[in-house]
């Protein structure tokens, strides 16, 4: 048997250098900090549902009252309790992070692994996309095509998926692009590995740890886009809560019931500084920092 006519496992594996060993990193206090924060808002999120009330009951002999014992975030202008419906606002804004986040992301990364593979007019067509996407402002494209199209759970999320798979293109796009030109993919490919054989054992591997960091700034990108399109009014629809909605909301009774407005804004605050510090820890453990992480982000 030739060299030509081995598999590609085989024909990648045998071209493979030795490659030195890296010192072990981990993610550091803050991205275990990052992650405890998420934990608490998904299991609050999901667990809530069971142990507390209706988002939607209204108590008109509680309207506007303060945190207390009986509502410990208080209540809204209808007698609604805000900790209820922060708690339910969290699943939908969870649901629709985590959806947007995913499905960027694997956009991203199935373009770009597409352009360095076979470059010419695909890497040069992936990459027009992304130049015509980030000439357009993510909130503008929302506020357009949600505008014509309503504002439901896919729309929003299709918006979301636009304005942010880019981030992961760029990101996999350059490091795959050096992957392929490398002398041991050369080598082979010499040795009679195809595209599928240099992707599987060279490229996905390669590209998984840039992948884990772009999905925590697709997903913090898109929570806080999809709380100002609620903010805006263009998120999900009343009387469904939503975190930005609810800001949006209480921002009449700022001053004599802060708490309607003040506790679903450090929800997403809290959130988005959970995806932050988890993303810098993954930039230590994998990347090399969070420097590297933040410049990723630009």
């Amino acid at each position: 048997m030739t060299l030509l006519q081995t598999d590609d496992a085989d024909a990648v594996r045998a071209a493979e250098p030795d490659r030195p060993a890296r010192p072990r990193r981990t993610i550091g206090i803050g991205g275990w900090v990052g992650a405890a924060l998420l934990a608490v808002v998904v299991l609050t999120a999901l667990a809530g549902p069971l142990t507390s009330g209706d988002p939607l009951a209204q108590d008109f002999e509680a309207i506007l009252r303060p945190p207390s014992a009986a509502h410990l975030f208080g209540t809204d202008e209808l007698g609604r309790d805000v900790l209820v419906r922060v708690v339910f606002g969290g699943r939908t804004a969870l649901a629709i992070t985590l959806v947007s986040a995913v499905v960027a992301s694997a956009l991203g990364l199935s373009l770009a692994l597409l352009g360095a593979l076979y470059g010419g007019w695909v890497d040069a067509l992936a990459g027009r996309l992304a130049d015509v996407q980030l000439a357009v402002p993510s909130i503008v494209l929302a506020i357009v095509v949600l505008s014509f199209v309503g504002n439901s759970f896919v729309p929003i999320v299709a918006v979301l998926v636009l304005g942010s798979w880019v981030l992961t293109f760029r990101v996999i796009r350059g490091h795959a692009r050096a992957v392929v030109r490398a002398q041991y993919v050369e080598a082979a490919r010499v040795a009679g590995a195809g595209r599928f054989g240099v992707a599987r054992r060279h490229l996905v591997p390669s590209v998984l740890p840039l992948l884990a960091v772009a999905f925590t700034i697709n997903a913090s990108s898109a929570l806080l886009l999809e709380s100002s399109l609620g903010y805006l009014g263009l998120g999900v629809q009343p009387p469904q809560p939503d975190w930005g909605q609810m800001v949006a909301s209480g921002q009449a009774q700022i001053f004599t019931a802060p708490w309607i407005a003040l506790f679903p804004g450090l929800a997403v605050v809290v959130t988005a500084v959970g995806l932050q510090l988890l993303g810098d820890g993954l930039a230590e453990r994998f990347v090399g920092g969070p420097a590297v992480k933040r410049g990723l982000a630009q």
